[in-house]
């Protein structure tokens, strides 16, 4: 099949399923618009019509010869009141009556609006219904429309409650939907027709377009095979300012290149470094994985008392502080040239110096901790402000050697550095916790830092891990 055919019924198929999906929305969105309303009006006419009946009058309508009692007659009276205020051609209220439990858990009409005749209810008549069961302490409206063989109905029931406000009995009021469904029925066709002249006016307007769009791909095509076979002085006429212009000017630009070899190489190296592309048209393959030895600075940055804002937030409180604290945390890093290594849990790693070579790694790391502080602390300000919890954190740094690269296995990898400088940083930034501090470095950032910081001595230590004794500093202010 040719693009033209498949871009035509490509075209034709997405006018096609537009327009079906807004009719489909329209009618369904409308639909559910409507028995919502339709449901929160006849429970309002329930609700309401429930307080109007007196309870005791109620109470002394026993038996079908009780229909003559005044008591009766008065119901009878509000009931049709009740129907009759409600008889509206946006909801029609058909049938309102009331409703009473028997002893052995069976439902009877007790008063009924309707005259005598096929639709009236006698005292004592059993409730017949297929639907959930009747709620009497509380009002209720169903939830889907329901059929028989009389049309298409919304019922809803409301508690009467005696004196004390206990319900003793239910008022019962069904609305005649038939009307309403029937004209969501006629939206739903015009629907359907309008997705029928939209499927129709795609047809044509698709081949139009897609000819429109495909005769300058048949030429460039024409021009490619002409290539191909060997006829490199081939070239295309298009003059477009779009992509079929640009796609012509690069077909043009491939029969001039193919001429040598070496302008290929050429093109190649423009896009990447001279030893990659050797190696790529050289071997034919991706190149493997490789890491390199560098130096660098590592610092790791940690919440210090995690637990005890676990227990006084949130989790959701927990989740929005943790990602404010991290947009803050990987700003700093950025801004400074650091490379976010990962996260660990409350805490993350970042490394200054890779992948590019940076010979200020040590003295970005000190300004992204610092600017890490001072974020810390705006933030434990809210933190207790809001909570009454502070934020505590840890910062450790350390320079020196180790081994950054492409970490894991061709369906997943991360750039990382991995060795003793990896692990002393850790050990630094947990020393925190001992030495009360919240930025602890270790002598070879103090070093490479420059005079530009000002560093207070902590003690010298032998981390786990290390080799030898470290010298441990903060920061003076």
């Amino acid at each position: 099949m040719r693009v033209r055919t498949q871009l035509a019924i490509a075209l034709c198929a997405l006018a096609g399923f537009t327009a079906a999906l807004l009719i489909a929305i329209y009618y369904f969105g409308a639909r559910e618009i409507l028995f919502r309303q339709i449901r929160s009006e006849v429970l309002s006419i329930a609700a309401t019509g429930a307080s109007r009946i007196d309870p005791a009058s109620h109470e002394r309508l026993q038996k079908s010869g009780d229909e003559s009692l005044p008591e009766y007659v008065a119901i009878q009276r509000t009931l049709r009141e009740i129907r009759d205020a409600n008889r509206r051609d946006d909801v029609h209220v058909r049938f309102v009556y009331t409703m009473r439990p028997t002893a052995d858990g069976r439902w009877v009409y007790v008063a009924d609006a309707e005259p005598d005749g096929a639709d009236h209810s006698a005292i004592g008549t059993p409730v017949e219904f297929n639907g959930e069961p009747l709620h009497l302490d509380q009002p209720y409206a169903e939830k889907e429309f329901s059929k028989d063989e009389f049309g298409i109905w919304l019922s809803a029931n409301a508690p009467i409650r005696d004196a004390s406000g206990k319900p003793v009995a239910l008022l019962g009021v069904d609305i005649a939907a038939s009307e309403v469904v029937s004209e969501l029925a006629r939206l739903l066709w015009a629907g359907v027709a309008a997705t029928a002249v939209a499927i129709a006016a795609g047809i044509g307007a698709g081949w139009l377009i897609a000819r429109w769009f495909t005769a300058p791909l048949e030429q460039i095509g024409t021009a490619v095979r002409r290539i191909g076979e060997g006829q490199l002085e081939t070239r295309l006429e298009l003059r477009r300012d779009d992509e079929f212009g640009a796609l012509a000017s690069a077909v043009n630009d491939m029969g001039v290149a193919l001429r040598e070899r070496d302008l290929l190489k050429a093109t190649v190296v423009r896009y990447m470094s001279h030893d990659l592309a050797e190696q790529i048209l050289a071997n034919r393959e991706l190149p493997t994985l490789k890491g390199a030895r560098k130096q660098v600075t590592v610092l790791i940055v940690d919440i210090r008392n995690f637990t005890a804002m676990s227990a006084a937030l949130a989790p959701e409180e927990i989740v929005a502080f943790l990602n404010q604290f991290f947009t803050r945390m990987i700003d700093a890093i950025f801004t400074h040239r650091g490379t976010l290594d990962k996260f660990l849990g409350d805490g993350c790693l970042a490394i200054f110096g890779a992948p590019l070579d940076d010979p200020e790694h040590d003295r970005m790391a000190v300004l992204a901790a610092q600017d890490m502080l001072e974020a810390a602390h705006e933030l434990s300000a809210e933190l207790e402000e809001k909570h009454g919890v502070p934020l505590r954190v840890g910062i450790g740094l350390h320079a020196g050697d180790a081994i950054v690269g492409n970490i894991g296995s061709e369906q997943r990898m991360e750039y990382t550095a991995i060795g003793e400088t990896v692990n002393i940083a850790s050990r630094i930034e947990s020393l925190n916790k001992e030495f009360s501090t919240e930025f602890l470095a270790s002598e070879s950032v103090v070093r490479g830092a420059g005079a530009e910081f000002s560093f207070r001595e902590i003690a010298t230590v032998v981390p786990r891990g290390a080799s030898s004794p470290l010298k441990i500093f903060t920061l003076a202010d």
